[in-house]
């Protein structure tokens, strides 16, 4: 049976069956009975027209979304500025001195109609312009740090190394349980989404497994999980994976928190590395687990099941929609990425951070209804409470240096091939399982892909 739990795992039409993830066979508690998260708010706007930051679970706005609206006074100096700049620029010896004198003397009607054009249009621009930068420089958002802007009833912060704070949804087994032992359930979301993604299924899989300890962390780069600092030169190594993260069958070691760099914290399989600590971390745990992943959240999850599998765990991994970008592989040469390389780096990681600010796109609410309407349809109240869902990170610190440093790693490092070979070795060796669930609507990963996998 299919149930319309959540969203992502349902995009397009398409839900989990929580049942085929129990080593317990029986029917599915029907939607309408399961205890809920209250619906989200109506969008809530402050007095100088931006959108406040409202939690659904207790109504507190914790601030407000992107940038505010310019005063009179700052719209009327930033017009200002672009027409004395275009005058500047049409005197003697400047650009647009003989569109200028076109315009003066009257030449010839075409003259005249090019010459207006070319002014009225350089005004334009620069007033546009002006009015961009002066937004970006004086009606800033005001970021937050993580721990004052927490998105749900269920969000904790897991500081596991003086690098690594992770952000996660937890949901303990239900109250009244008496155990000493929790089944393990990982879930990990895609690209540009966080672990809040998840908290929809956060009480039907507790209700349908008991003893299951649910935990959504963010990756690095996304959502609140703090972003390291990133530093870009010509002795990076490409390719240049966790160590023993995806070993063969019965090599011994086990990649460590601590051996991650830089680099490998912003990669896929070093996010699994980092999940692998977020679990250590907790109270004693059964020996199954349960690993879900979204779109790219798929390729995190597949590399923490290849290497909880071959060490000895019973894993069943649900890969919804899966993107793997590249086709199986069997090896990644590590090579430095060179002066050049590096460079080029530098400046996209610089351009994307700049672009990601700019107003009007990702500060806004109308970017992302936009964005997730191409990805599947979704009903008005499940559409609204996803753009919150999403824009949430934007009021937090180093959000888009975090965002533009992660596309920067996989840039350099693209182990989605590696990982998916190892997947296809682990689930022959005996303690791997694997579901794959694509919704028949989704616009993203259509589902000749998924069958194709």
């Amino acid at each position: 049976s299919l149930t319309d739990m959540a969203w992502p795992l349902g995009a397009g039409g398409c839900s989990l069956a929580v049942d085929l993830l129990s080593a317990r066979p029986g029917p599915l508690t029907p939607p309408a009975a399961r205890a809920r998260m209250p619906p989200a708010r109506v969008i809530m706007k402050s007095a100088d027209g931006c959108d406040l930051a409202v939690r659904p679970h207790d109504g507190r706005s914790v601030g407000r979304f992107g940038y505010r609206r310019l005063t009179m006074v700052e719209r009327s100096a930033s017009v200002a500025v672009a027409l004395l700049l275009v005058w500047l620029l049409s005197v003697p010896r400047g650009p647009w001195h003989r569109a200028a004198v076109l315009v003066k003397n009257r030449v010839h009607w075409f003259s005249l109609i090019l010459g207006l054009v070319w002014l009225l249009g350089s005004a334009w621009l620069s007033a546009s312009m002006l009015k961009i930068l002066a937004v970006m420089l004086f009606a800033r958002p005001k970021l937050l740090p993580p721990s004052d802007m927490l998105p749900s009833a269920f969000s904790t912060i897991r500081e596991l190394s003086e690098k690594v704070t992770v952000h996660l949804l937890r949901k303990a087994p239900l109250e009244g349980k008496e155990t000493k032992e929790f089944l393990p359930v990982l879930c990990f979301h895609g690209f540009g989404a966080n672990g809040s993604s998840y908290e929809d299924l956060l009480e039907p899989l507790t209700e349908e497994m008991p003893d299951a300890l649910v935990l959504c962390p963010d990756q690095v780069g996304f959502g609140l999980s703090r972003r390291p600092s990133l530093h870009i030169s010509s002795q990076l190594q490409r390719n240049d994976l966790a160590k023993h993260l995806l070993r063969p069958k019965g090599e011994s070691g086990m990649a460590l928190l601590d051996d991650l760099t830089t680099l490998q914290m912003y990669t896929l399989s070093g996010n699994a590395v980092i999940a692998r600590a977020v679990l250590d971390a907790e109270p004693a745990t059964v020996k199954e687990q349960v690993v879900i992943g979204h779109s790219m959240g798929a390729i995190t999850a597949a590399a923490l099941a290849v290497s909880s599998a071959r060490s000895g765990h019973k894993v069943k991994l649900v890969l919804e929609s899966p993107a793997f970008l590249s086709k199986p592989c069997d090896r990644l040469e590590p090579s430095k990425i060179g002066r050049v390389t590096a460079l080029a780096l530098r400046w996209q990681r610089t351009v994307l951070r700049l672009v990601l600010q700019l107003p009007g796109l990702t500060y806004s609410r109308r970017f992302w209804q936009r964005g997730l309407a191409m990805a599947a349809p979704m009903d008005e109240e499940r559409a609204r409470l996803q753009v919150l869902r999403y824009r949430w990170p934007s009021l937090s610190e180093h959000w888009a240096l975090g965002l533009a440093n992660f596309v920067t790693a996989r840039l350099i490092t693209m182990e989605d091939g590696l990982v998916l070979h190892e997947l296809i070795e682990a689930s022959l060796e005996g303690n791997l399982r694997v579901l794959i669930i694509t919704g028949d609507q989704d616009r993203v990963v259509p589902l000749a892909r998924s069958k194709d996998l």
